[in-house]
C-alpha cells in the first residue's frame, strides 16, 4: 500500500511538473487552394474548341498532431493528415457552344472529366524550434507519413443535336444529353519524408498560431490496386514546394 501511494505521489508530481514546464504541444494546420485554368481562347467556332479546355481545381488539407518536448529545442510526436482534392476538366461541357450563325450548325460532343482524390496520412515528426523573440519561434519539422489514397475519375460525354441556322440560341430544347459516362476507382499507398520550415507565433499565454511554408520532400509509391504485382521500379518523386498554394496555417496549444 505504501508502495502504491509512493508511485501515485511520484506520478502526480511528474504530471504537475510536465504541465508547469509545458512539455506537450497540440497543433493543427489547414491549407486550401483554388485554381481555374482557361485554355479555351478561340474567336470562331472550330473543332478545337470542342476538346478538353478549362480546368478547375479545389484542394483542401487538414492535419492535427500532438508532441512532447524531449530537449530544450526539440519536440517529437505523432498525428494524422487529411487531403481532399477535386479536379474538374472542361467544367462547362454541359453548356452549349454556338457558332457564328444563330443556333448550332453541327452535330458534336463535349466531355467533362471529374477526378477526386481522398488521402488519409498517419504521421510522425521531429521538430526543432528556435526562439526569435518573446512571441515568435522558428520551426523546422522532419515529417514521415504514410498515405492511403482513394482515387475516382468519372467522365461524362454530352451530345448536342444538330440545329439549322435560324433557331434561337436560348431554345430550351437544345439542352445537351449525356450519352455516355464512365467511372473508375483505384487505391494507392505512398511513403513520404520531408522537411517543413515555418514559424510559431504566441498569441495569448500558451496559445498561438502555426505557419508553414511548404516543404522539401521525397515520395515513393508502395502499392497500387491497378498494378497489384509491382515487380518493377516504383513511381517516385522529389519536390521542393514553397509557393503560396502550399502554405499552411493553424493553431497550437502548449501544456
Amino acid at each position: 500500500m505504501k508502495y502504491l501511494i509512493t508511485v501515485l505521489i511520484v506520478f502526480c508530481f511528474t504530471a504537475l511538473h510536465a504541465q508547469t514546464e509545458q512539455n506537450f504541444i497540440l497543433s493543427t494546420q489547414i491549407g486550401y487552394s483554388y485554381t481555374y485554368e482557361d485554355k479555351a481562347d478561340y474567336s470562331t467556332f472550330s473543332w478545337e474548341s470542342m476538346q478538353l479546355t478549362d480546368r478547375k481545381i479545389n484542394d483542401f488539407n487538414f492535419s492535427i498532431a500532438i508532441g512532447r518536448r524531449i530537449h530544450t529545442n526539440f519536440y517529437y510526436g505523432l498525428g494524422i493528415a487529411w487531403n481532399r482534392r477535386k479536379t474538374d476538366i472542361n467544367p462547362n461541357a454541359d453548356k452549349p457552344l454556338t457558332g457564328i450563325a444563330p443556333g448550332y450548325s453541327i452535330f458534336y460532343n463535349r466531355t467533362n472529366i471529374v477526378i477526386k482524390s481522398n488521402v488519409i496520412s498517419p504521421l510522425v515528426y521531429l521538430q526543432y524550434f528556435m526562439r526569435l523573440s518573446e512571441r515568435m519561434h522558428f520551426t523546422l519539422d522532419l515529417v514521415s507519413q504514410y498515405d492511403f489514397v482513394k482515387n475516382s475519375d468519372e467522365s461524362f460525354r454530352h451530345q448536342y443535336e444538330p440545329v439549322f441556322p435560324g433557331f434561337p440560341k436560348n431554345d430550351p430544347t437544345l439542352n445537351p444529353v449525356i450519352i455516355n459516362s464512365d467511372k473508375n476507382e483505384s487505391d494507392q499507398q505512398y511513403f513520404n519524408i520531408g522537411i517543413h520550415p515555418g514559424f510559431r507565433v504566441n498569441l495569448y499565454k500558451n496559445f498561438g498560431m502555426n505557419v508553414a511554408f511548404g516543404s522539401v520532400a521525397y515520395r515513393i509509391k508502395t502499392a497500387d490496386s491497378r498494378l497489384p504485382d509491382m515487380d518493377f521500379k516504383k513511381s517516385r518523386e522529389f519536390n521542393v514546394t514553397f509557393t503560396p498554394e502550399n502554405w499552411r496555417v493553424g493553431f497550437y496549444l502548449a501544456f
